[in-house]
């Protein structure tokens, strides 16, 4: 089945029973094999529907790097809702923004952020319901019943082009927009990136990013379950427990920003050691030459610098993990991704010469949440136009410069 013709529920399905039993999920002793978390998403997605819950509803999430929002994400996409996962590091005023603009009608949460989420619920009037997540006293829809509930024997029609989540932007730049992305996004982007980042069975990645990310969702989860690896889930404490979790787990990928590479850098010592650490992936652009060098002589393990955005799902465009890397550059578009470089008239630079990045494939968004203006703006005649300068070399590598004026 070509990546195209599926939705997250396709791919769930076709990989739990093609690896079953393999461990895919780790978190703090627990571990959860592909099954497992097939089936947890199946009851998952039973029991929202059972709450009353329809295809196309919103569900706001908020929770921690903790198995439970893996088993709501994926279950509440497999039943045709549309999770829109919120990170608990934001303002609490972003986050109420966010429930109020995505319409949310039900909130998934944990104990720690029980105060603050009733606050936000009662002045959130489309809200029907919340969820306590984990084995904790439950209000409303129990997680512990969702899971002891028996599987419906039925599944609503999906389509790949159906809404699957609702993603942020980082709003380093501009104020955050609503995102939102299909089963055919996620499930392709995911693919594209499994075989230049030669990804297998055999591979341990490391989710210490927030959850609530792409990059957590796309290549810390999705990416190992559609090659049959596993995830173990953690969380950022400082440099040095972050070494020492990827010796002890045994890790073989991870992924971070520059700023991370240049911490475990530092916080590195003769003493410690990651001999599993095959890969280190940055999608946001380049760690820089001496960062990417010092790496690289420390924990031997390859630096992969690329380039994505949430409007992409995740990542298009990366240096090959076998081949050519060329530093300072984010690599090669991804398979079955276009990528040009155009100047103000919109025709396309020569080699060298700056310009805006365009970007089109399988992975580029259906366009922002109820805003059809600004979603007219960036999508044009099938192309994203991502607002970042770049230019490309004669070999078809491509660079990031900065952002283009307003």
């Amino acid at each position: 089945m070509a990546s195209e013709q599926q939705t997250l529920r396709d791919l769930l399905t076709t990989r739990a029973r093609r690896y079953e039993k393999k461990t895919f999920l780790e978190y703090r002793g627990q571990s959860f094999s592909f099954r497992t978390v097939d089936d947890k998403t199946d009851r998952v997605a039973s029991g929202l529907s059972r709450l009353g819950l329809r295809p196309r509803d919103r569900i706001a999430l908020l929770l921690s790097n903790r198995p439970e929002f893996v088993f709501f994400f994926l279950g509440a996409a497999k039943m045709g809702a549309v999770p829109v996962p919120l990170n608990p590091a934001w303002p609490q005023k972003t986050i109420l923004d966010a429930v109020q603009e995505s319409q949310a009608s039900a909130f998934v949460t944990e104990r720690s952020f029980t105060e603050s989420v009733l606050e936000m619920i009662s002045r959130s009037p489309r809200v029907r319901s919340w969820i306590l997540a984990g084995n904790e006293s439950p209000v409303d829809g129990p997680f512990r019943s969702l899971l002891e509930e028996p599987v419906l024997g039925f599944w609503p029609d999906l389509s790949p082009e159906d809404a699957a989540a609702i993603l942020y932007t980082s709003g380093t730049t501009a104020p955050p927009k609503a995102v939102l992305l299909t089963h055919r996004n996620f499930v392709s982007n995911c693919l594209q990136a499994v075989q230049p980042f030669r990804v297998d069975e055999t591979d341990r990645f490391f989710c210490w990013l927030p959850l609530s990310s792409s990059t957590a969702q796309v290549l810390l989860v999705l990416t190992p379950w559609a090659a049959g690896a596993a995830c173990v889930l953690g969380e950022f404490f400082s440099p040095r427990a972050i070494l020492d979790e990827l010796s002890e787990k045994r890790i073989t990928v991870l992924a971070g920003a520059p700023h991370f590479f240049a911490d475990l850098v530092q916080a590195g010592d003769a003493s410690r050691d990651i001999p599993s650490l095959r890969l280190a992936i940055c999608n946001t652009g380049s760690v820089g030459q001496t960062t990417l060098r010092a790496f690289e002589d420390r924990y031997e393990a390859f630096v992969v610098e690329g380039y994505g955005l949430v409007e992409a799902t995740c990542i298009c465009c990366a240096n090959p993990y076998t081949g050519r890397r060329k530093a300072g550059s984010v690599g090669l578009p991804l398979p079955g991704e276009q990528c040009r470089v155009v100047g103000e008239s919109g025709g396309d630079c020569a080699v060298g010469e700056p310009g805006e990045i365009l970007i089109r494939g399988p992975n580029i968004m259906k366009g922002y949440y109820n805003d059809p203006a600004s979603s007219a703006r960036t999508l044009r005649e099938g192309w994203l136009h991502t607002g970042d300068l770049g230019r490309i070399d004669s070999d078809g590598y491509y660079y990031l410069i900065g952002r283009k004026q307003p």
